[in-house]
């Protein structure tokens, strides 16, 4: 009799032992579900922000997100690619640097910034002066003038 109560306690406990399993995987995917929702809901309201942007370029305003952002005091020098009084011989002036492989946004902008603005200039550039303007390892900047002077 000794034996049929321990074998029914091995079932117990194992019984016991995978509905206490479901009930945590059960918990755990349910609140994965619901950060999965919160993301989404997150995503929806940024792309609802993205488009009333949008819109509003395309209408020729401003958009509201950037009027509440305060300007610089008088004064302050501001770089030229930041600057929206730019006149279109500026821009016709200027290459797209971001064709070369290894430039983005950012490194456009840091380049616009010191007065780099076509490739002639950037290919006039060394590798150390590059490498020291963008703030980047030499062989990285060595490998975006190589890019340059392909174009």
């Amino acid at each position: 009799m000794r034996e049929k109560h321990s074998f029914n306690f091995l079932i117990g406990l194992l019984f016991g032992g995978l509905v206490g399993l479901l009930f945590w995987y059960w918990q755990k995917s349910t609140s994965a579900e619901d950060g999965a929702l919160a993301l989404l809901d997150k995503l929806a309201a940024t792309e609802k922000r993205a488009r009333q942007m949008k819109d509003a370029v395309e209408r020729g305003e401003e958009p509201e997100i950037l009027r509440n952002i305060p300007l610089p005091p008088s004064g302050t020098e501001v770089p030229s690619f930041l600057s929206r009084s730019r006149t279109e011989s500026d821009t016709a002036a200027s290459d797209d640097l971001t064709q070369v492989k290894g430039i983005g946004a950012v490194f456009n902008g840091r380049l616009q910034a010191a007065g780099i603005d076509t490739f002639a200039k950037l290919n006039a550039l060394s590798a150390e002066a590059l490498a020291d303007m963008l703030q980047i390892r030499l062989g990285r900047a060595e490998n975006i003038l190589a890019e340059a002077k392909a174009l």
